[in-house]
């Protein structure tokens, strides 16, 4: 009888802990975008704004825009400025 601390009764020559590594390439799947998205949709080509104008002005006429813009971003103001007079239409 063999001692309590001999594991010479576990080993055995046919048990595998893993299986054999498949050798064949693994091609991986196209992913397909879900149509329903989180977040904001996406802006149409027409809509979206990419036109950019660089303006100058003195300090004096970018502190008097800054008033009237108050917490509003300047270009934002101006902008909708420029909507006002009917320029866009």
């Amino acid at each position: 009888m063999p001692s309590k601390n001999d594991l010479s009764g576990l080993k055995s020559e046919e048990k595998k802990i893993l299986p054999e590594p498949d050798r064949t390439p693994k091609v991986e799947p196209v992913r397909v975008r879900a149509r329903n998205r989180v977040g904001r949709p996406k802006k149409a080509a027409t809509d979206k704004r990419d036109y950019k104008i660089t303006l100058s002005l003195t300090k004096a006429e970018g502190a008097k825009v800054s008033d009237k813009a108050g917490l509003v971003n300047e270009a934002t103001y101006l902008y909708a400025m420029l909507e006002k007079t009917g320029l866009f239409r």
